[in-house]
């Protein structure tokens, strides 16, 4: 689309808003001749009177090109169904956003997996995520929501790996909610992208972030639930990728665990149990997470056996000992090496890869 209609559109979104603005483009094709819509014709596209009476009074004092330069401002792009940066899971869905506004980049080969949870996960949940996320990443471009607890804690885990990640937002992207994620807003746009279907100055009220979550859901290949209340955005986005006929994956908990109800119930009905990457890899390209997956350079036999062990999951010092017939002093003295050099990772004295 050209930068002139570009410049309608994004006017359209600030005085109706994403859906208001898709009613109209959908009917007129063309955001000038949307905006310049007349009275009657909003009568009867059904639009309410109230809303008619705000749209016609904010049109005479909004300068289109003036708005347009705001967003050049803050580097923020529109992006529209027609370019290739559109994710293109992203336009099956049944109401896609009809422009995303973009700061960083989406690159049209990326395939895009979504990883939510909760805000406030277990520790359970973190160290889940921990042991998840890394790998999946390495094959994955990592999509969530910027939130707190499981949706930042993934997109920092990507980021951790040197690959990137994108962040979806339930307000415009120049409000970043919550803001004690700025610092990590600002990283994702550096190696990755923040997007939302909102204009500039749009707010974060709790009604976008379903809206939002459609977005996650639709433009991945599948969704990876690490923990869930029974009601919860993270419910809500896997229900919308089993809707858009995507791959829902879920980890499974104590059956005693609030934060494990909602993974439970969708293991229950029929989302795949995970308890590694490798169980969401089985039902993609295994050559392509091959490819990708870092290299590990063993200085001596010891950390080669010890990586190998550690590759069925995180094991206490006794249980490697035990697994590998190695001393305890050797074992304990090589992990600590394996652990400065990042090989290895430890958690509630458990260490893992």
């Amino acid at each position: 689309m050209e930068i002139s209609q570009k410049k309608f559109l994004n006017t359209l979104n600030l005085l109706l808003g994403p859906e208001g603005t898709k009613k109209l483009v959908d009917f007129f094709n063309v955001p000038q001749k949307a905006f310049e819509v007349k009275e009657g014709e909003l009568k009867n596209l059904n639009f309410q009177e109230k809303t008619i009476k705000n749209f016609l009074q904010k049109r005479e004092k909004i300068d289109p090109d003036y708005e347009w330069k705001k967003l050049e401002k803050l580097g923020v792009k529109l992006i529209t169904f027609d370019e290739r940066e559109y994710p293109p899971l992203l336009k099956e869905i049944p109401n896609p956003p009809v422009a995303l506004y973009l700061k960083g980049s989406l690159l049209p080969e990326e395939k895009y997996f979504a990883v939510v949870g909760p805000r406030y996960p277990s520790d359970y949940g973190k160290l889940v995520a921990k042991e998840i996320v890394p790998e999946l990443s390495l094959t994955f471009t990592i999509v969530s929501g910027l939130a707190r607890g499981i949706d930042g804690l993934a997109q920092k885990l990507a980021l951790n790996e040197n690959q990137r990640t994108v962040a979806v937002l339930g307000s415009g992207l120049d409000i970043i909610y919550p803001p004690e994620n700025k610092t990590l807003a600002q990283k994702i746009e550096q190696n990755g992208a923040l997007i939302s279907e909102f204009p500039l100055g749009t707010p974060p009220k709790a009604y976008h972030f379903p809206l939002r979550n459609r977005i996650m859901a639709g433009m991945s290949l599948g969704t990876l639930v690490v923990e869930a209340k029974k009601k919860s955005g993270a419910l809500i986005t896997a229900l919308l990728a089993l809707e858009y006929g995507r791959e829902v994956f879920a980890v499974p908990g104590s059956i005693f665990s609030k934060t494990s109800e909602g993974t439970n119930f969708l293991i229950k009905e029929g989302a795949y149990l995970t308890r590694s990457a490798n169980d969401i890899f089985e039902k993609f390209d295994l050559k392509l997470w091959a490819k990708k997956k870092k290299e590990v350079k063993f200085q001596s036999e010891e950390e080669k056996i010890i990586f190998e062990a550690l590759k069925e999951g995180a094991l206490t010092v006794d249980e490697i000992v035990k697994k590998t017939n190695l001393s305890c002093d050797k074992v304990t003295s090589t992990l600590i090496m394996m652990e400065i050099e990042n090989k290895v990772k430890r958690s509630q004295n458990k260490y893992s890869l």
